[in-house]
C-alpha cells in the first residue's frame, strides 16, 4: 500500500515477513534458490560526510543505507519496476494514522538490535532512538520540511512512537522510507562527537562497516544480528571509490567489478561495445527519477523578469536534443515532476499557457530578450559539477549552444564536489546553476523542495504566493484524485512562470555482471534495501 493510498482510518498493515518474501523474483522461486556468500564489488563515489541527517549528498545516503535503516522502505528485487514505490516494513511494523490525519502511531519491530560493538554493544532498538533520530533530522536535514508539520514526537513505551502533526500530511510515511531519515543510536553522536567521522557509521542494517580506506574503498560485511535472519545473502560489499569513468568501465568489462556505478549505469556510447564484448551481461534501460534544470536567481535581475526566463526556455530545442543526441532514449522533461512519476506528471499539451514556452522558437526568444532590454544579448555565469560524467558535460555544452543562438552566452564554471553540494546544489550561486535534482519516492519532494519559498532545495529562489498556497494545500489532501488536481495546477503555474529551464533527461542504461542475481535498478538512494536481497551465482 502506498502512502497516497492511506485513508484517515486505514492501517498500514505491513506484515513482518512481507518484505523478505516479496523481494525474491517470481521466476527465481521456480528455478533457483538464493545462495549465501561472496563479495560484491561496486563502484561508488566517496561520501563527504557520514552524517546522513546533515547533508543533501546522495553519496552519503547511499553508503549510510547499507548500515543504517529507516522505519519503512520501498520494495526491491528483480521483479519490481525501478519506480515501484510500494512500501514495506523495515524497522517499523506498522503505522496507524488517526481519523484527522494528524497523529501517526508507529509500532517498532521487537527483534531489532544495534551492532555488537561499542558504544551500542548489541542493545535493543527502542522508541527513544527513533524519537531522537527524527528530531535530529528535523533540526539538521536540508530535507526536513519533507517530514511535514511535525509538532512533537512521543515515545510512550519501548516499541511505540507517536508523531503529532499540525495538519494532515499525505507524504508522511513515504518520507520515513527515505535514507536521509535513517534511525541512529544517540550514543554514537555522544561518543565520537562528530557524525562526520567514519566511527559514527554504526547501525542495525544488513551490513556493518568493516574497513574504510580513504580515497580507496569502504568494505561492508554481513551483520550477523540483522533482524531479517536470512538476509543479506552477500558476505561483503566492497564500495570502490573510483572517480575516473574510463577506469570504472575497464574494470567492469574485465570482470573486476560487478556493478559499474552506484545504480549500475553505463554510458550510452558504450552500450553497443559492451553487448559485443560481453553478450552475457544483462543490459536494461529505464527512466531515471530525476529532472535536470537550469536554476536561476529569480530574486535578482535579469531573471526576476519572466520574459528573460521564457526566452531561455524557448531557446532549447528539446525535440532535437532527444531525437538526435539521445537517440530517442530520453524524456523532454518539461517540468518539475519527472516523467517516471506517470501518476503525477502532466504532458506538455496539458500545461496550458506554459506549453508555449517549451516549444523551440528562437525568434520569439530574441524578441522577449529585446523587450526586456537585452537586444544585444547577455552573458550569464553557470555553475555545475562535471563529476556526473562526460555525457552530462556534453549535455551542458549542448544547452550552452542552444542559448548562444539567441544571444545568451552561458559561461560555465566547474566546481569541485564539496563546493557544489554545499553551495550551488542548495541555491548558493550568483546567477545560474545547472544540474540534476535529488531523487524522491514521493511527488512532494520535487514540488515542495524546488518551488516553496524558503526551502533549501529551492535553487531558483522562487517566491510565488500563489504557488505557496497550492504547495501547502496538496500536502494536506489524503485523496489521491483531489490531490492530483492541485498538483496539476502547480505544474501549469510553474510552466507559465518558467522558474526553471528544464532540459531533456536521458534514459538510464544499466548493466551488471551475470553472476549478480535478483538485482533490479531502483529509483532510490537506498542501496541497503537493494543489496540485501541480491545474491551471487558462485558457479
Amino acid at each position: 500500500m502506498t502512502a497516497g493510498a492511506l485513508g484517515r482510518r486505514h492501517f498500514l498493515a505491513l506484515a513482518t515477513g512481507a518484505a523478505v518474501t516479496a523481494a525474491v523474483p517470481r521466476r527465481a522461486r521456480a528455478t533457483e534458490r538464493p545462495l549465501r556468500g561472496g563479495v560484491l564489488k561496486q563502484i561508488g563515489l566517496e561520501p563527504l560526510t557520514f552524517d546522513v541527517h546533515a547533508t543533501a549528498s546522495c553519496e552519503t545516503q547511499l553508503v549510510s543505507s547499507l548500515v543504517r535503516r529507516t522505519l519503512f522502505k520501498v520494495v526491491h528485487g528483480a521483479r519490481y519496476r525501478p519506480s515501484d514505490f510500494t512500501l514495506a516494513p523495515d524497522l517499523a511494523l506498522s503505522a496507524l494514522v488517526s481519523a484527522g490525519g494528524r497523529t501517526y502511531t508507529i509500532t517498532l519491530r521487537p527483534d531489532v538490535r544495534w551492532e555488537s560493538r561499542p558504544p551500542v554493544n548489541g542493545r535493543e532498538l527502542v522508541a527513544a532512538d527513533v524519537k531522537h533520530s527524527l528530531e535530529r533530522a528535523l533540526r539538521k536535514s536540508p530535507y526536513a520540511p519533507l517530514l511535514g508539520p511535525v509538532e512533537r514526537i512521543d515515545a510512550p513505551d519501548r516499541r511505540t512512537v507517536r508523531v503529532h502533526l499540525a495538519d494532515s500530511f499525505a507524504p508522511f510515511v513515504h518520507s520515513l522510507a527515505e535514507p536521509w531519515s535513517a534511525i541512529m543510536p544517540p550514543e554514537v553522536e555522544d561518543r565520537p562527537g562528530d557524525l562526520k567521522a567514519t566511527e559514527s557509521l554504526i547501525g542495525c542494517g544488513p551490513f556493518m562497516l568493516e574497513r574504510y580506506e580513504p580515497g580507496v574503498k569502504a568494505v561492508f560485511s554481513r551483520n550477523p544480528t540483522y533482524h531479517a535472519r536470512d538476509l543479506p545473502y552477500l558476505d561483503k560489499v566492497e564500495w570502490l571509490f573510483i572517480k575516473d569513468r574510463s577506469m570504472q568501465l575497464a574494470l567492469f568489462r574485465a570482470g573486476q567489478v560487478d556493478l559499474p556505478y552506484h545504480d549500475a549505469r553505463v554510458p550510452r556510447s558504450e552500450v553497443s561495445a559492451l553487448r559485443r564484448a560481453s553478450p552475457g551481461f544483462p543490459v536494461t534501460s529505464w527512466d531515471g527519477l530525476a529532472v535536470r534544470s537550469l536554476a536561476m536567481r529569480t530574486d535578482r535581475p535579469p531573471f526576476n523578469d519572466v520574459r528573460v526566463r521564457r526566452a531561455l526556455s524557448l531557446a532549447v530545442n528539446r525535440k532535437t536534443w532527444v531525437a538526435e543526441h539521445l537517440e530517442g532514449e530520453g524524456a523532454e522533461d518539461h517540468g518539475p515532476v519527472p516523467s517516471a512519476m506517470r501518476q503525477w506528471t502532466l504532458a506538455a499539451r496539458q500545461l496550458g499557457e506554459g506549453a508555449r514556452y517549451l516549444e523551440h522558437d528562437p525568434a520569439l526568444a530574441r524578441k522577449l530578450l529585446a523587450e526586456a532590454g537585452f537586444a544585444a544579448g547577455l552573458k550569464v555565469k553557470c555553475t555545475n559539477w562535471p563529476g556526473y560524467g562526460p555525457e552530462y558535460v556534453a549535455d551542458l555544452e549542448r544547452l550552452a549552444r542552444d542559448l548562444r543562438r539567441v544571444g545568451v552566452e552561458l559561461q560555465i564554471v566547474n566546481e569541485e564536489h564539496g563546493q557544489y553540494i554545499r553551495g550551488s546544489f542548495l541555491g548558493r550561486f550568483d546567477e545560474t546553476s545547472w544540474g540534476p535534482s535529488s531523487i524522491f519516492t514521493e511527488v512532494d519532494g520535487y514540488l515542495y523542495s524546488a518551488l516553496r519559498r524558503g526551502q533549501a532545495g529551492n535553487r531558483s529562489h522562487v517566491a510565488d504566493a500563489q504557488l505557496d498556497v497550492m504547495l501547502e494545500a496538496q500536502r494536506r489532501i489524503i485523496s489521491t484524485s483531489a490531490r492530483k488536481q492541485i498538483i496539476d495546477e502547480i505544474q501549469r503555474r510553474a510552466a507559465a512562470q518558467v522558474y526553471y529551464v528544464y532540459t531533456p533527461y536521458p534514459r538510464t542504461v544499466s548493466s551488471w555482471a551475470p553472476r549478480v542475481r535478483n538485482y533490479g535498478p531502483k529509483n532510490s538512494f537506498d542501496r541497503g534495501a537493494q543489496l540485501e536481497v541480491v545474491w551471487l551465482d558462485q558457479a
